[in-house]
């Protein structure tokens, strides 16, 4: 890897955007307040600048660069050139990229829903009994994808998370997450029965776990109208998804369908 301080013109910064096809979107509030920072004489020269890796793609200072081309005039920045492909993914750069950011330069569809749901996955099989919004439950970028790498199939349950979400109120990737998980500890098991009660809700009869995991989702998402939340709890969901699955799986009945923050997760029952 090699560094040279270089004065970037706005021309430049152009040329040099043309080699960003591994880069994340562009954050318009970002852009804006670099290049703000520079029509006011305010940017500095630091370790971090423009990154070009072994093939000549631009991994990173795409911000910046577009930020040059806002303010219309030449500014001086560390340009590295060589840099190892394999390092984007946990380069600062300014604005921090997160697990979202890594999929869609990954060419991931979904991006922001994807990440979530393979975070919840990585938390079930690492830390499934720790508090999910605590920072003991942190998940890096590298374990968000070695995760996609081990759960290729977890893509397949976006729309389904979704779909569940509209119907009951639950959480998006929660939702995803979950079914994912109870169809893998299922596998050649047909589960449309499953999804397709918890969704449409018809002719479920009284005390059917499908009907009451609809009936306390609907409950909690009326508690939580028009409250503030900080960050919703996708352990609870998750729990009380598994524990309305496993009663269904087994044929049991279930008149109530609670959660208790500190009990253990439970194990997913298989048909």
């Amino acid at each position: 890897m090699r560094s040279k301080v270089q004065k970037i013109t706005p021309q430049k910064a152009e040329t040099m955007l043309e080699a960003n096809t591994s880069n994340r979107p562009l954050s318009k509030p970002v852009v804006r307040a670099f290049a703000e920072a520079m029509r006011r004489g305010e940017w500095q020269v630091t370790h971090q600048g423009i990154a070009f890796d072994t093939n000549g793609v631009l991994v990173d200072g795409q911000h910046r660069l577009a930020a040059i081309v806002a303010a219309e005039q030449p500014v001086e920045m560390t340009v590295f050139t060589e840099v190892p492909p394999d390092t984007f993914d946990v380069l600062d750069t300014g604005k921090r990229r997160n697990a979202a950011d890594v999929l869609a330069i990954e060419g991931e569809k979904s991006s922001v829903m994807l990440a979530a749901m393979l975070r919840t996955i990585y938390l079930v099989a690492n830390r499934p009994d720790v508090n999910w919004s605590s920072g003991s439950a942190s998940v890096t970028n590298t374990q968000i994808l070695e995760t996609l790498e081990a759960h290729p199939k977890a893509r397949e349950y976006v729309q389904l998370g979704e779909r569940i979400s509209a119907a009951t109120g639950m959480i998006k990737s929660a939702a995803g997450a979950a079914s994912y998980l109870v169809d893998a500890a299922n596998k050649r098991i047909d589960l449309e029965e499953w999804y397709e009660g918890i969704i449409e809700g018809a002719g479920l009869r009284r005390n059917d776990p499908r009907l009451t995991f609809r009936n306390t989702m609907f409950r909690m998402a009326r508690k939580e109208a028009g409250q503030v939340q900080h960050r919703r709890e996708s352990r609870e969901h998750v729990t009380l998804y598994v524990k309305a699955f496993n009663a269904w799986a087994r044929g049991d009945n279930m008149a109530q369908l609670r959660y208790a923050a500190r009990e253990e997760f439970p194990p997913i029952a298989r048909i």
